[in-house]
């Protein structure tokens, strides 16, 4: 599956191959084919693509969008975008390293490409369940 990294700041030393296979490991083996995005940004890009797309003019810490089905052979499936300073404090308040933190982001971006959803509560927890899962499996690789 051809996981493609861009960053638009500054992310901490690590290697690539490990976010691609956290978003792998998010988005499951169903669609082991598709073409994804993995876009590291600041707080006022990710700002404003909530506000355009989302309606929300905030900082959010990750946004995923699916888009819409390609004839085209490699078309992009769907962009995963992470706020990287989101991410640092979110990494400090959790008392975990920040790439454990982009890690997490990434993981949770990819299992909303795959259908999953957190807009209620009982979502939000089956997801986050799925999520530290996906994390101690991609530990124990």
């Amino acid at each position: 599956m051809p996981i493609n990294i861009f960053s638009k700041v500054k992310t901490p030393d690590c290697v690539p191959a490990l976010f691609k296979k956290a978003a792998s490991l998010g988005l499951g083996a169903a669609n082991a084919r598709k073409s994804v995005n993995l876009i590291f940004t600041d707080g006022p890009g990710i700002r404003s693509l909530n506000r355009r797309f989302l309606g929300k003019d905030k900082v959010t810490d990750v946004i995923a969008f699916n888009f819409p089905p390609s004839p085209a052979p490699g078309a992009t499936w769907g962009e995963i975008y992470i706020c990287v300073p989101a991410a640092a404090r979110q990494a400090r308040g959790m008392g975990h390293s920040l790439v454990t933190e982009l890690l997490v982001l990434t993981m949770h971006g990819a299992l909303h490409l795959s259908g999953m959803d957190d807009d209620i509560a009982a979502r939000r927890r089956r997801m986050n369940v799925k999520t530290a899962a996906l994390l101690k499996r991609l530990s124990a690789r």
